[in-house]
Parts: C-alpha cells; sequence; structure tokens
C-alpha cells in the first residue's frame, strides 16, 4: 500500500510534473524530494499546497486508501471477477488482491463493494471469517443508502444457505429480506426485482411447491414483457420449460423451448442454444425414450465442444442413451467420466444427476459385476431419498429394489 510521499510521486508523474514545476514558489525542489522518499512530513499547509498543485483534495493524499488507488483495485477486481471462476483456487488470487487493504478501506461505495467481492470470494474459495466481511459492507451500503446494493447482499446470504441444501430456511430468509426493503419503502430497481423473483421461484420449486414457484415466475415474465426487460428471461423461460418437462406437459414445455430458441437467435447467446441442447436431450432419452435422435443432439454437442470443460452433462445422457440402445461398454465409459459439479445444488439438477449411479448399476449387474451393481444402487438411494418425489426418484428406487432384493 502506497505511503504519502509514493502518493504525491505517482501523482506527480500521472500528471507530468517536474519536482522543481509541482514546488513551485512555496517548496523547495529538495523538501518535496524528501516528502516524496518519505523522509520528511509536511505540515498541513504544504499538503493543502501541493494537492492543490495535483488537483486533488487533501484527504485524498491522507487516506490510507486513496481515491485513485481504490478505484484502480476495484477495476482489477472487478475484472477478474467476472471471468469464468469454477474451483476454490480460482478465487484465491482476488482474496490476495484485496486481502491487504481490508482492514483499512474508507467509508464509500468503492470500500463496500471490495469487501463484498472480498467476502463472496472468500466463501467460494472455502476461506474462514467470510461473514464479518460481509456484514461490514452491508453496513456501509446501507449508510451510503445504496439499496440494490444490500438486496444483493440479502441474496448471497439465501444463497449460501441454499448451497447447503436448507432449502426451506433459505426461502424464509428471501421472504424476510423482500419484507425488510418493502416495509422501509425501499425502491429496489427492474433488475434486481428480477433477482428476487427469479431466486424466489428456485426456492419454492425445491421445497416442492410447484404452484406458488410458477406464479412468481409468470409475474416475472409478465413484468418483463410489459417494461420489455430481457434481463433474466432466459432463466425464467428455462426453468418453466424444464418444469414442463417434469410434469409432462409437452405443449408448455415446447412453448418455452420456442421463445427461448428465437431470444438465443436474438442475442446471439450459445450458451443458450447448448442448454437447450441438452434439455432436449434429456427430455427425448428419460421421458420420450427416442434414443436415436437424443443421441445426434448429443454427439453434436460433443464434437462441438470436445476440446472445452464443463460439459459432464452431456456425458451423462451419452452414457444413458449408449445404455438404452445395448451398448453397454461404450455406455460405462461415458458414465464413468461424469462427475457432478460442486456448483449443483437444486433438488432438480441433483436428482437428475444422481441417476448416473442407477445406470451405472443397471450395467453392472448385466454384466454379471452384482456387488458392484449393488454398492452403486445403494449410492443413488441414499443420494435421492432426501429429494423431492421427482420421476427420477422412482426410477432410481425401482432400481434399487430391482438389484438389492
Amino acid at each position: 500500500m502506497e505511503t504519502l510521499g509514493e502518493r504525491i510521486k505517482k501523482l506527480r508523474k500521472e500528471k507530468g510534473l517536474t519536482l522543481q514545476t509541482l514546488a513551485g514558489e512555496v517548496l523547495t525542489k529538495g523538501m518535496l524530494s524528501l516528502i516524496e522518499n518519505n523522509k520528511a512530513k509536511p505540515s498541513m499547509e504544504s499538503l493543502a499546497y501541493i494537492a492543490g498543485q495535483l488537483g486533488v483534495h487533501p484527504n485524498e493524499l491522507l487516506e490510507e486508501v486513496p481515491t485513485t488507488e481504490l478505484r484502480e483495485l476495484l477495476q482489477e477486481v472487478e475484472t477478474l471477477y467476472k471471468a469464468d471462476l469454477y474451483q476454490p483456487d480460482d478465487f484465491n488470487p482476488i482474496v490476495d488482491k484485496i486481502e491487504p487493504y481490508a482492514e483499512k478501506l474508507p467509508y464509500r461505495y468503492e470500500s463496500a463493494r471490495l469487501l463484498e467481492i472480498y467476502s463472496r470470494c472468500l466463501y467460494y474459495a472455502k476461506l474462514p471469517d467470510w461473514q464479518p466481511v460481509l456484514e461490514r459492507a452491508e453496513t456501509m451500503y446501507e449508510g451510503l443508502h445504496l439499496v440494490n446494493n444490500s438486496a444483493d447482499v440479502h441474496m448471497f446470504r439465501a444463497m449460501v444457505t441454499f448451497q447447503q441444501h436448507e432449502y426451506a430456511e433459505a426461502l424464509k430468509m428471501l421472504q424476510d429480506s423482500r419484507r425488510f426493503f418493502e416495509e422501509r419503502n425501499a425502491v429496489i430497481d427492474s433488475l434486481k426485482k428480477l433477482d428476487f423473483d427469479f431466486l424466489e421461484a428456485i426456492l419454492y420449486f425445491a421445497v416442492g411447491e410447484d404452484a406458488e414457484a410458477l406464479r412468481v415466475l409468470k409475474e416475472g415474465i409478465d413484468y418483463s414483457r410489459e417494461r420489455q426487460i430481457y434481463y433474466k428471461i432466459n432463466d425464467l423461460y428455462r426453468v418453466m420449460s424444464f418444469h414442463a418437462i417434469l410434469t409432462n406437459d409437452i405443449e408448455r414445455k415446447d412453448y418455452y423451448v420456442r421463445k427461448l430458441r428465437l431470444f438465443a437467435e436474438f442475442s446471439e447467446d450459445e450458451k443458450i442454444e447448448t442448454t437447450l441442447d441438452l434439455l432436449e436431450a434429456h427430455y427425448l432419452i428419460s421421458f420420450a425414450h427416442e434414443y436415436d435422435k437424443a443421441e445426434k443432439i448429443i454427439d453434436s454437442n460433443l464434437e462441438k465442444y470436445k476440446d472445452e470443460e464443463g460439459y459432464d452433462a452431456f456425458y451423462l445422457e451419452k452414457g444413458k442413451v449408449l445404455y438404452h440402445k445395448d451398448n453397454l461398454d461404450e455406455a460405462l465409459k461415458w458414465l464413468q467420466q461424469h462427475k457432478i459439479s460442486d456448483y449443483l445444488h437444486h433438488p432438480y439438477d441433483l436428482s437428475m444427476n444422481y441417476e448416473k449411479d442407477a445406470y451405472l448399476a443397471l450395467i453392472y449387474e448385466q454384466q454379471g459385476r452384482h456387488d458392484l451393481a449393488v454398492k452403486h444402487a445403494a449410492i443413488a438411494k441414499e443420494n435421492i431419498e432426501p429429494m423431492l418425489d421427482l420421476p427420477y426418484k422412482k426410477f432410481i428406487l425401482d432400481v434399487y429394489r430391482q438389484i438389492a432384493k
């Protein structure tokens, strides 16, 4: 972190001033050199003069973390934070950049945002003491009347509880947060309202309150249409289409998939197309039993993303389709490559992925490897038992009863 002298020198050079020019007629060149090298401290009068010459407020020179340095740090950190970060270690560089400043940040927006990012990165890096840091950020946001930023903190806390699979508690926390802002007549912007709507719907689905989830989703979609806001529309339609698959409402599924295809074309977002391909392949295998159609979609994506990571869900669907086409050895290879992402926490996502061990059990049983079959059937059963009563649960429990009888 910069000293007062280093700060003066940096600003002088940024403005293209020589020592003599900055010293002017008030200071000597030698005295200014001593100040810049931390061998002398300026009087308040000298400090005010230097600040005037540099075009900044004296407080900016005196702050332990000056405004310019703070803004540069935040800009750098925001760029790093927006990158694709997947593993706990990915967050350590951000933690390392903010940590030296954490205890000396002045009371302003940039500091609050840095503390918020620092807290989130500590959490994702699985490091301790992220909660007190988040509380400091929230206190600053509230003191500065930054309502939308405070709302982000509330939603993050609810998401942490959700990621601990405490779904009912996470829903209660989110609803309490919404009431908190409503009772204060706080004005939350449209995008933040849609964030709340989407998260609340997801949590309703997680506790099995589908009717409430659909109500909130519909309100969010209607709100977006009325105001011509496209933010979150991808997520809203995607969840609606997946729920339609689970309830065997194919007409509704096709409706939302068509909407998403159009939105993907409009936004030129390739990730939406990939998500829709995965959704369609999953539907064709697990619900429509049209294995050839599903395999074409899967193979197209596996070829397209063969050199990239993060497409494990296609490995699972590939293994499933090969099992149903009686290609057990190849199915086994694909299923063994599949790993459940650490970022999957919703009962829908987990239940889908827990099918893996049930399929492994079926393959091992047909290969005459009964002990392995029982082992994986038991793993699938143990994983699925706390989950909602979705079609995946019935399939997994049926496999367990078939193999462990």
